[in-house]
């Protein structure tokens, strides 16, 4: 019975979503797709009813599950843009600082600071010892600073 009613439908049943998306294919799709799912979710239902009632419990489905997209959407949170702050100057020129540095010490500076992994973790990721990875930070920590002052004195 599922067959038969994706296959008689599927199509009427797309144009049908794509208007309530007002011609958004992606989300016509998406709520199609999640109509035929539950379609196949109930076939036990399904097959007791007329071809009529089929198709109208197809319908009435489809605009279920669009409404309640709609609903997610407006209780989503809302993302707020933060206005422009210090600290994403300070992550540029770490960056900048980082990729000054030789291999991989730029890598770890910036994963062990920045990101916050642990020295262990660090060295299962690079297959080091966690003092050797403390020992590539110390030199790291070393050559940015020197870097970021004489970095400093130019632009002064």
């Amino acid at each position: 019975m599922i067959n038969k009613l994706y296959q008689s439908y599927y199509n009427k049943l797309l144009w049908y979503c794509l208007n309530l998306s007002q011609k958004n294919p992606s989300i016509a799709e998406d709520i199609v797709q999640e109509t035929f799912i539950k379609a196949l979710e109930n076939a036990h239902i399904l097959n007791e009813l007329k071809e009529s009632q089929c198709r109208s419990w197809l319908y009435r489905t489809a605009k279920n599950i669009f409404i309640d997209k709609i609903r997610r959407a407006a209780n989503a949170p809302k993302v707020e843009m933060l206005p422009f702050q210090e600290d994403d100057l300070s992550c540029i020129l770490v960056k900048q600082l980082c990729a000054q540095l030789p291999g991989t010490e730029g890598t770890l500076f910036w994963m062990r600071y920045i990101e916050g992994y642990t020295s262990r973790e660090l060295g299962e990721i690079f297959n080091l010892s966690p003092s050797t990875i403390r020992s590539r930070l110390s030199s790291a920590r070393k050559k940015i600073s020197k870097n970021y002052f004489i970095e400093k004195e130019k632009g002064e």
